[in-house]
């Protein structure tokens, strides 16, 4: 099978660690395969060795604006497949060719545009920012159609694709995210200070600001507690909005942005911390928190179909937009180490199950399944 993998939209976060993880365990599990990947240069740098039957080549797509990389995608990518002679294209960007000369595979990693809440809070942005979310969306959607299978990481965003567009109920695949070694390399001990750490971009669908809200509450509690976030204040609107209502409550000082973290450091990150939290209202997968989870640490996170599909029994949940609900279940966790360390053990034992191996099993059954 010749697999062409297109992946320039895998820039950062939960696609970035997809490919990192996926490709050579592709490579490994189907040695006779070939395979050409694309992707952005700085992908392709982090990129573990691959056998002599793949090949890699560094396309800036990201770089040519959202008309140029459309183009690109629905011009250029087809007459490449052809030429090539892949049997088989799966896309990490949002979109697919619509017109393409091999049956395609699209990994919908983004479970934002199939949830009503999404659209309910977009109405808040600008007018701009709401047109050109509506603009991919009717550009996802005919991708997702032209698509002969469709690739989600958990069974919860499957059930908000297939709610969204019943049609695709018979192409979509789960395929369970797994988490990079360095999850296991460095096992969690619990630290002696009250730091919590929150992990994530800060994007539309994350909630830094109400766990910000509920600083205020854990203080009277504990008052040597601190958060430290991984971003920078001016990250984006959103933590611009988080942080000036840090500095509102007042509890700006107790507040540390870490900074753009690079995967390899996370695992410190959450080693020197007594717990993680992944605030969000809407999630495909959550890969802090199995990264959290595969190192045996304590972690709290919203209560929605996602996370719980990741963390079972072995974290704690929130109800998403309560700063109440927050503060309790981390103060819970804060006030009782007893309590935060039988935790890590049951997180441990279900972060054995996050591995790019069987990912890799389940997307080549995909690839297969798509050229019938």
């Amino acid at each position: 099978m010749r697999i062409l993998v297109y992946a320039p939209a895998a820039r950062m976060g939960g696609a970035q660690a997809h490919v990192l993880g996926l490709i050579p365990e592709l490579a490994a599990r189907a040695p006779d395969d070939v395979g050409l990947l694309i992707a952005q240069p700085d992908l392709i740098a982090a990129l573990q060795a691959l056998p002599s039957n793949w090949t890699v080549r560094a396309e800036r797509a990201q770089e040519r604006g959202f008309v140029g990389r459309l183009v690109w995608e629905q011009r250029v990518l087809p007459r490449l497949a052809r030429r090539w002679g892949a049997d088989v294209l799966l896309s990490f960007g949002s979109f697919v060719p619509l017109r393409s000369p091999c049956p395609t595979v699209l990994e919908a990693g983004n479970a934002l545009q199939f949830t009503a809440a999404y659209w309910q809070v977009l109405r808040r942005e600008p007018v701009r920012v709401q047109l050109e979310e509506h603009a991919r969306w009717a550009l996802l959607r005919a991708s997702l159609r032209a698509a002969a299978r469709v690739l989600v990481p958990t069974r919860a965003m499957r059930q908000d694709v297939v709610t969204r567009l019943p049609d695709l109920a018979a192409r979509v695949d789960v395929a369970l995210w797994g988490v990079a070694p360095i999850f296991r390399q460095l096992r969690w001990s619990d630290p002696a200070e009250d730091g919590v750490l929150g992990v994530s971009k800060h994007g539309i669908n994350k909630e830094f600001d109400v766990l910000i809200a509920a600083l205020p509450r854990l203080q009277r509690r504990f008052p040597c507690v601190r958060l430290v976030l991984t971003g920078t204040p001016d990250e984006s609107r959103w933590s611009r909005r988080s942080m000036a209502l840090a500095q509102r409550l007042g509890v700006a000082e107790s507040v540390c942005f870490a900074g753009d973290v690079p995967n390899e450091r996370v695992p410190g990150l959450i080693q020197r911390s007594r717990l993680l939290v992944f605030p969000t209202w809407c999630e495909s997968f959550g890969l802090p928190l199995a990264e959290a989870l595969a190192m045996g640490a304590p972690a709290v996170a919203a209560d929605i179909p996602a996370c719980r599909e990741v963390g079972g029994d072995a974290a704690r949940y929130y109800a998403p937009g309560n700063p109440e609900s927050l503060a309790a279940v981390i103060g819970d966790l804060l006030g009782s180490r007893e309590s935060s360390r039988a935790l890590a053990e049951s997180a441990y034992a279900r972060g054995k199950q996050f591995q790019w191996r069987d990912n890799a099993l389940a997307v080549r059954e995909t690839l297969v399944r798509a050229i019938g």
